[in-house]
């Protein structure tokens, strides 16, 4: 009985009322975006190949909707988007499987996934995002009022045709890097057409990091050097922290659209941070994760012995679940790290 009291507690405080579907929630940025909208107050669901949830023990993450899928499947990303009132892209690959350099995203990809036979940067970037464009702006139709908004995940190397000696520099890029910047441009470029329909929100990261990507952080020193000497075609990295805060920052905040940059993500991701909820709501997505395990246990214990018997398995004591065993829960303070 307390373990339902308990859960309904929680629900009727930290309940969210907000619907929010993330492309690639599975994956290093998508995961942090869905941590922090459920934060936040979102409900929210993930569409990803894998359709599972990548941190178990997370109670943030365990609160998320994980659905398996194609996000290149048009059917299926419209049937997803039909019930949410904001939309998030962050499905991405660095090397595709015509670059040559496809397994080496083991390395490079937070999440250690590896490109399929057909994942090319065209329809894994443009396809996919394409496909949440045109269902977000039939969803908008649907609601008759009030744009949609969509954030997109894309590269800082994007605006390179708007920055000094940009230009210059991606005509000695490799080739399969211009692949990868058209798709994003490309999908950037959809963004923008569609703006009567959705609150467009291109966020433009360099290199994204935390403590765990070793394959990063030896050179983030040095693009936060160049970006800090004034060098216009590199930017100061991002933590995925930061990018993920300030992705829902987007989401929540009508005024925010178009093109953000390292400064504009610094600003959002504090601006999150201000209007973080506290510890109490963290407190209570722990509560609420321990109370339903608990709750499922205690339904198991009052079954009939009978009924128990009859399905081959032995009868378990009947007991009471306490309050102080809901009140048992591992306390993980988030960690604080220095910039570099």
């Amino acid at each position: 009985m307390a373990a339902h009291l308990l859960v309904m507690a929680a629900a009727s405080i930290s309940s969210p009322s907000r619907n929010l579907l993330v492309l690639g929630g599975t994956g290093f940025v998508g995961r942090e975006v869905c941590r922090n909208a459920v934060q936040r107050g979102y409900s929210v669901t993930s569409l990803s190949r894998r359709g599972v949830n990548p941190e178990a023990d997370s109670p943030e993450l365990s609160q998320v909707n994980w659905v398996a899928g194609d996000a290149t499947d048009t059917d299926t990303v419209k049937e997803l988007v039909s019930g949410v009132d904001a939309c998030v892209h962050a499905i991405g690959l660095l090397f595709d499987v015509e670059s040559g350099l496809g397994n080496l995203n083991v390395i490079v990809s937070g999440s250690g996934s590896v490109p399929g036979e057909e994942s090319t940067y065209d329809r894994i970037t443009r396809q996919t995002a394409f496909n949440l464009i045109s269902a977000t702006r039939e969803r908008h139709a649907s609601l008759g009022s009030g744009r949609v908004p969509l954030c997109f995940v894309s590269a800082a190397e994007a605006g390179w045709p708007d920055v000094q000696l940009g230009p210059e520099v991606e005509k000695v890029a490799p080739e399969w890097l211009k692949k990868y910047l058209a798709a994003k441009r490309a999908v950037e470029a959809e963004l923008k057409s569609a703006s009567g329909e959705v609150r467009p929100v291109i966020y433009r990261p360099s290199l994204i990091w935390d403590w765990t990507k070793l394959d990063v952080l030896p050179v983030i020193p040095v693009f936060n050097a160049l970006s800090a000497l004034g060098v216009p075609f590199v930017d100061k990295t991002v933590r995925v922290e930061t990018l993920a805060k300030a992705v829902v920052q987007g989401v929540e905040d009508d005024s925010v659209e178009g093109v953000q940059r390292f400064g504009e993500m610094e600003q959002l991701a504090q601006r999150a941070e201000a209007h973080s909820p506290g510890i109490l709501p963290h407190l209570l997505l722990r509560v609420q994760t321990k109370a339903r395990a608990l709750a499922v246990d205690a339904e198991l214990q009052h079954v009939p012995s009978a009924e128990i018997d009859a399905a081959g398995s032995s009868p378990r004591h009947v007991g009471h679940v306490s309050l102080s065993g809901l009140l048992q829960i591992e306390w993980r303070p988030r960690r604080t790290c220095l910039n570099i």
